[in-house]
């Protein structure tokens, strides 16, 4: 039996988390175009409940979250000092995951503190890398508000927090993609969840998969630094074999969805930070791209451009995929264990076969 290569379009369970099927991103049944201006709690409530939460179930959701959004001292201490070594953000968040599973002042964390530490615990990464300080929770502002302020140091405006709730909504999951279905595999030998979000930022790293969006800045920084002619650019790149990050989807051929309204948030914000230069950059090789190979943006395209008018560091967005996607992964890994089947695959053998051991007695 011939398989696609990487398992492109084999169905291997059943999820009621979310869908990509024909092409169009649902979570829990409701479409992303009508999620987008949805508050992130309601939305990891949505991908953990499989419903919305009534307006009393969305406060008491909201206050827990943000009452959890603070890490146990001696955690802080050991993060300090993993945090200042010299290796990229996703080696220090994978080793930082696994840490906060094994320094804890409870017995045992939910999904509501792990997502919780988990922000606290990226953000608090970027601040030390940074030299800054680590900021506290408001306990009177909502998630996203408060996870801005935890790695800016600085109040955002309504504004921007709105922009950066759309980023976390459409980044919170996508089905079985390569680092929710290695969550999944780990919650089906019932490990526990530190194991399984730990696996999946161990899948995130990966260039092909959420490292993509720092490839995608280091191309546009690399075209205005140089003052290469970005079509020139892309010409060269494919001249050498070599993939332009941002571009093409497996299940989207015809464009992200995610894209499409990421697009309009970079150009307002990067209009607004001095950055339109590079949004310029980025309409030339969109055009120029799908002329030449007919691929679309991806959501990994203008999240980078976003991420920059953060004021985030290039090498911390892949981190930041990872805080927005643990809301995905804890959904995934909740209804994996609810579902308590091993996952354990076969394999279809394609070596040499009839060997013998040579017999040395004699």
């Amino acid at each position: 039996m011939k398989l696609p290569k990487g398992l492109a379009g084999v169905v291997v369970d059943q999820t009621k988390v979310s869908s990509t099927k024909n092409a169009v991103l649902t979570y829990a049944g409701y479409p992303i175009k009508e999620l987008k201006d949805a508050s992130f709690e309601e939305v990891v409530f949505l991908l953990w409940h499989t419903r919305l939460p009534s307006s009393d179930e969305l406060t008491a959701f909201r206050k827990r979250l943000v009452s959890e959004m603070v890490l146990p001292d001696h955690t802080v201490q050991l993060i300090a000092r993993i945090a200042k070594e010299p290796q990229h953000p996703m080696s220090i968040l994978r080793t930082t995951v696994s840490l906060l599973g094994t320094t804890n002042d409870v017995k045992r964390d939910d999904p509501p503190r792990i997502l919780a530490k988990m922000l606290t615990a990226i953000a608090a990464i970027i601040r030390i890398r940074d030299g800054k300080p680590i900021e506290q929770a408001n306990q009177n502002w909502g998630v996203v508000k408060n996870f801005v302020y935890l790695f800016s140091g600085e109040q955002p405006t309504a504004e921007r927090v709105k922009m950066f709730n759309t980023v976390m909504v459409l980044h919170a999951d996508h089905e079985f993609n390569a680092s929710t279905f290695t969550a999944r595999v780990v919650a089906s030998t019932k490990s526990d969840d530190y194991s399984c979000l730990t696996a999946a930022v161990c899948a995130l790293k990966g260039p092909l998969h959420g490292g993509a969006n720092e490839r995608v800045f280091e191309m546009l920084e690399a075209i205005r630094e140089t003052g290469q002619d970005p079509v020139g650019y892309v010409n060269e790149q494919m001249a050498r074999g070599r993939k332009i990050m941002g571009f093409g989807h497996r299940i989207y051929k015809d464009g992200d969805p995610r894209a499409v309204i990421l697009r309009v948030i970079a150009q307002k914000i990067s209009q607004e930070t001095g950055n339109d230069e590079y949004f310029a950059l980025q309409e030339q090789i969109r055009e120029y791209m799908f002329k030449k190979t007919h691929l679309h943006p991806n959501v990994d395209y203008y999240t980078a451009l976003i991420y920059h008018c953060f004021n985030l560091d290039k090498k911390t967005f892949t981190m930041m995929f990872a805080a927005c996607r643990t809301a995905g992964w804890l959904a995934h890994v909740i209804e994996q264990q609810t579902e308590g089947c091993l996952i354990r695959p076969s394999s279809e053998y394609v070596g040499e076969t009839n060997r013998h051991y040579p017999n040395k007695e004699g």
